[in-house]
């Protein structure tokens, strides 16, 4: 993201202008975090709960991370998360379903997650000294209210189901070591990650006035170890979900609107399914070229207008489809989950930097 100021929240690139240190980087972070995650009999225990009761059995470094997930999210958002906020989870999803309505409905719908996020869900409590179920449940309402983990939270609610089932000291260990891992993994993502997201605390303060009222405040304001968790998670879904990817008969790679460089009148791209297909107006624009050597490898690219219209409304026949999806950090995780639910078959690339 970058602030009216210019300043970049996170930056992949080099002295050489690549991304290949931080592909190297996160990379073997990513196989240190999974070594010690999978340390932990919880992981395995789910996977045996999933491959009982679900048709669809994920590789356990799906659930690592998600277990890992429940720490981060926990000391991240816990002091916001009270009584009522299961209650506002239910209330204020069921507005943001139809923000997809019309124009003028998701204006509305903007406008009133501007000042939920600016009013109720902004305001602190004291920190629960330690995780528990019901504390967990009150997270994910908080979590649900927000309307920016929609994907996160809805896998982590299987979790709470599983969890649920345990005797009470068995999920409440479960619990407090994924805090424990969650507090490890911030220290250690700063170590090793940290050179490229060392702008994000400057933009939250710079900018936190001006995302006063704005419907995206929770979502540009998420801390550096945020970035950190869609780092690697990006790194995780992109090993899992590779040899599914490579066998699809079908290749799309989705684009961003933000990397077009005219503006929505003077671009020519053309609509078709749920974005735009380039039509080469200018030489110089990144569309252009990503088009070109997708061609090349016989696939085709549609520039997608935002994150929540990226794969429809119906799902696919599975295994059809392998997306390369380009994004911004802290859409990897949700968009990767998000396609998978609708049928397809994704590989996550991280954008450079993001400019808003």
């Amino acid at each position: 993201m970058r602030g009216n100021n210019g300043e970049l929240t996170y930056s992949l690139t080099g002295d050489d202008g690549g991304a290949g240190q931080y592909f190297r980087d996160v990379a073997l972070f990513t196989d240190e975090v999974l070594m010690k995650l999978h340390e932990d009999p919880s992981i395995a225990k789910f996977s045996r709960y999933i491959a009982l009761r679900k048709p669809e059995a994920w590789n356990p470094d799906i659930y690592a991370l998600e277990w890992l997930m429940i720490g981060v999210l926990w000391n991240v958002y816990n002091t916001r998360a009270t009584a009522g906020s299961v209650s506002a989870g239910r209330l204020l999803s069921s507005l943001y379903r139809h923000r997809s309505r019309s124009r003028r409905a998701r204006r509305a719908v903007d406008w009133l997650k501007g000042i939920a996020g600016t009013t109720v869900l902004a305001r602190r409590h004291q920190a629960s000294e330690r995780i528990q179920l019901q504390s967990l449940a009150r997270l994910l309402g908080w979590l649900t209210a927000s309307g920016e983990f929609e994907q996160e939270t809805g896998r982590l609610k299987i979790w709470l189901d599983f969890l649920r089932g345990l005797p009470g000291k068995e999920s409440a260990g479960i619990l407090h070591r994924a805090v424990q891992k969650a507090t490890w993994f911030e220290r250690r993502s700063l170590e090793c990650l940290g050179s490229y997201t060392s702008q994000v605390e400057t933009y939250i303060e710079h900018n936190h006035q001006r995302l006063k009222w704005q419907e995206n405040r929770i979502f540009c304001s998420r801390e550096r170890v945020e970035y950190h968790l869609n780092m690697v998670g990006a790194e995780i879904m992109n090993r899992v979900f590779h040899d599914g990817f490579r066998a699809a008969s079908e290749k799309i790679v989705f684009l961003p609107i933000c990397m077009r460089n005219k503006s929505a009148e003077a671009c020519r791209a053309v609509p078709e399914g749920q974005g735009y297909v380039c039509r080469r107006c200018s030489k110089t624009c990144r569309v252009h070229a990503v088009t070109a050597m997708a061609e090349a490898c016989d696939s085709k690219v549609l520039i997608i207008p935002h994150a929540s219209t990226a794969f429809g409304k119906e799902r696919i026949p599975e295994g059809k489809v392998g997306i390369v999806g380009i994004a911004c950090v802290l859409n990897l995780i949700s968009g990767g989950y998000k396609a998978r639910e609708m049928g397809y078959l994704p590989q996550c690339v991280l954008l450079h930097y993001q400019a808003v």
